[in-house]
C-alpha cells in the first residue's frame, strides 16, 4: 500500500510500478507457455515414437496400426485442446485490454487451424491422395503449421526463443520430408520434442525484457 501511494506521487515510482506488475504478468504468461512446450514435447514424443513403432506404418512393427494411430491422434487432441485452455486463460494473468483478447485468440488459433488442417488432408485423400503420400503429409503439414503458430507467438509476445521454435519446427517438417516414410516418424519423434524443451528452458529461466528500455 506505501508502495503505490508513493508511486502516486512519484511518477518515477510509477513507471518502475507499472513496468514490476507488467514483468510479473509476463513471467506468468511465459511459465504457463513454457509448460505449454513441455506438453508438445511429451505429446510429439508419444505420438510420433507409437506411429514408428506401429506395424505397417512405421519402421518397427511392434503395435498394431489401429493403436499407433490412436495414441498419436489422443497425444494431439490433448495438447491442441490444452493449448485452447492455456490461450483463454492466459487473459486472466492480470493483463488487460488488447493483451487479454491477444491471449485468447491466439490459443483459440490453435484448434482452429488444427481441426482445418486435418479437413483440408481429408478433402485430398477423398479426391485420390494415395496412402503412401498421406502418411508423409499428415505429419509435416501438422508441425509446419506449428511453426507457423508458434512463429505468430513469437511475434505477438515478442518471445524470441518462441519464434526461433516455430522456425526451427518449419525446417523440421520440411526436412522430414527427404528422408521419407517411416524414418520422418523417427525424425519428428526426438528434433520436435529437444528443440521444444531447449527453448521451454530458455522461456521459463530466460530475462524478461523490459517495456521501455531507452527510459532513462
Amino acid at each position: 500500500m506505501n508502495q503505490e501511494w508513493d508511486a502516486a506521487n512519484d511518477p518515477r515510482q510509477m513507471l518502475d510500478l507499472i513496468d514490476t506488475t507488467r514483468r510479473e504478468a509476463v513471467r506468468r504468461i511465459t511459465g504457463r507457455y513454457a509448460g505449454l512446450l513441455v506438453l508438445w514435447a511429451v505429446a510429439w514424443g508419444i505420438g510420433f515414437a507409437a506411429l514408428w513403432l506401429t506395424r505397417g506404418v512405421g519402421g518397427v512393427e511392434l503395435l498394431p496400426t489401429a493403436v499407433g494411430w490412436w495414441i498419436f491422434a489422443g497425444a494431439l487432441v490433448i495438447a491442441i485442446v490444452w493449448s485452447a485452455v492455456v490461450g483463454i486463460r492466459a487473459g486472466s494473468d492480470g493483463i488487460r485490454g488488447r493483451s487479454q483478447l491477444q491471449g485468447a485468440l491466439y490459443g483459440c488459433s490453435w484448434t482452429i487451424v488444427m481441426v482445418a488442417a486435418s479437413a483440408l488432408i481429408s478433402g485430398l485423400q477423398s479426391n485420390g491422395l494415395s496412402q503412401e503420400l498421406s502418411q508423409l503429409l499428415y505429419p509435416s503439414v501438422y508441425i509446419f503449421l506449428v511453426g507457423v503458430l508458434y512463429l505468430s507467438g513469437g511475434a505477438l509476445w515478442r518471445a524470441v526463443p518462441m519464434y526461433i521454435l516455430g522456425c526451427f519446427l518449419i525446417v523440421i517438417a520440411i526436412v522430414g520430408l527427404f528422408f521419407g516414410a517411416p524414418a520422418h516418424f523417427l525424425v519428428y519423434a526426438i528434433a520436435g520434442p529437444v528443440a521444444m524443451l531447449i527453448v521451454a528452458a530458455l522461456m521459463y529461466w530466460g530475462p524478461v525484457a523490459p517495456s521501455s528500455p531507452e527510459r532513462s
